[in-house]
């Protein structure tokens, strides 16, 4: 049996400002701005710009030293501060995940004793301090390095959930998340719900490839108002990025690769294939688009080709059986005319039951 799955996305970020589109997988960067003495800044300029392609976006400081960018795609930035008499602060290695409010205080320092400050803040916040919601991410090398082995069946990544603290599944397939019932998770890729609301999960073709995917995240108590649900899974999708970039892969598996089933001197027959490749980038179009690059594309392709083989073990009537002889059977067979059972279990050979 072949399975063929084709997942093509095409993805163009064309520099418009990001309020300009929000989407519920946005997030946001906060924080507030001191000087040595711990006093606020106020009026300090600062940038902010994405890593991945190069958009950036400026704001100021209020007079309390806050400052707040929202609408924000995930991904990584690198924040720079300027202010009149301290040092340029640079803060290198944001990562911003999907429907995150991240905090990313600064405190500079006088421009006498330093010209550049440099922060790394590639670890990330450990907790969570900006609101009470509960949430797991796993980016896409965490997807595809976990010992889940989703692919040995489904090809599903929702078989990420058994990585999730608080997240339960039962023989049947449903999802509970945080000790809620099945029909209080939502699903959703880039924003767009996928839930199947007849049996209470997500539909079966929720995200078919695995490379496409740059987040998975499950979101639990305390949710927006906006997800209307105790627990959210929501998936992220890839996006072009100023460099061109790739993938391809090839999961095999193979009943030379397996063990003999029990009780059986053969293995079944089983050849699974699962392949494909993405590839990304900013368009260039010769004397059009050219120099730096505003519109970018995302392409992913997996297919499935698996045949295999069950083995089946059936009981097929004995010789004496057929004769009508069934007293090696414990349980008494009844004569359908006369409600009585035929004695020794043998059917007598004119009997009419012979003849059906």
């Amino acid at each position: 049996m072949g399975i063929l799955r084709i997942m093509v996305a095409v993805v163009f970020a064309l520099g418009f400002p990001a309020w300009a589109a929000a989407q519920s997988t946005f997030g946001g960067i906060v924080g507030v701005v001191k000087d040595p003495g711990q006093g606020a800044v106020a009026n300090a300029h600062l940038t902010l710009t994405s890593l991945d392609d190069r958009t950036q976006r400026n704001g100021n400081t209020d007079t309390n030293g806050a400052f707040e960018f929202i609408n924000l795609r995930p991904g990584h930035y690198e924040l720079v501060i300027l202010a009149d008499g301290f040092a340029e602060y640079k803060m290198t290695g944001l990562q911003l995940e999907a429907r995150q409010t991240l905090r990313a205080d600064a405190q500079l320092k006088l421009a006498s004793s330093s010209q550049t400050v440099e922060v790394s803040s590639d670890a990330g916040p450990v907790i969570n301090t900006e609101n009470a919601t509960l949430g797991d991410s796993k980016d896409f090398q965490q997807i595809t390095s976990l010992p889940v082995n989703y692919r040995g069946a489904t090809t599903s990544p929702l078989a990420m959930m058994a990585t999730v603290p608080g997240a339960q599944q039962d023989a049947n397939g449903n999802v509970s998340i945080g000790g809620g019932l099945p029909s209080q998770v939502q699903y959703s890729v880039d924003g767009s719900s996928t839930v199947n609301i007849r049996q209470n999960g997500a539909l079966g073709n929720m995200n078919p490839s695995t490379e496409l995917i740059g987040e998975f995240k499950v979101t639990q108590f305390n949710n927006n108002a906006e997800f209307a649900q105790l627990g959210d899974v929501t998936i992220s999708t890839k996006s072009g990025t100023e460099r061109f970039h790739g993938s391809a892969f090839e999961y095999a598996q193979n009943d030379a690769l397996d063990a003999e089933v029990w009780n059986s001197d053969d293995k079944p027959h089983k050849v699974f294939n699962t392949f494909g490749g993405s590839l990304g980038g900013p368009v260039e179009i010769p004397k059009v688009a050219h120099g730096k690059s505003q519109t970018f594309f995302f392409a992913d392709f997996e297919a499935n080709r698996r045949r295999f083989s069950t083995p089946l073990f059936l009981f097929v009537p004995t010789v004496a059986m057929r004769s009508g002889d069934f007293s090696a059977l414990a349980t008494p067979l009844m004569d359908p005319f006369t409600g009585k059972a035929y004695p020794g279990n043998k059917i007598p050979s004119g009997s009419a039951c012979t003849n059906t």
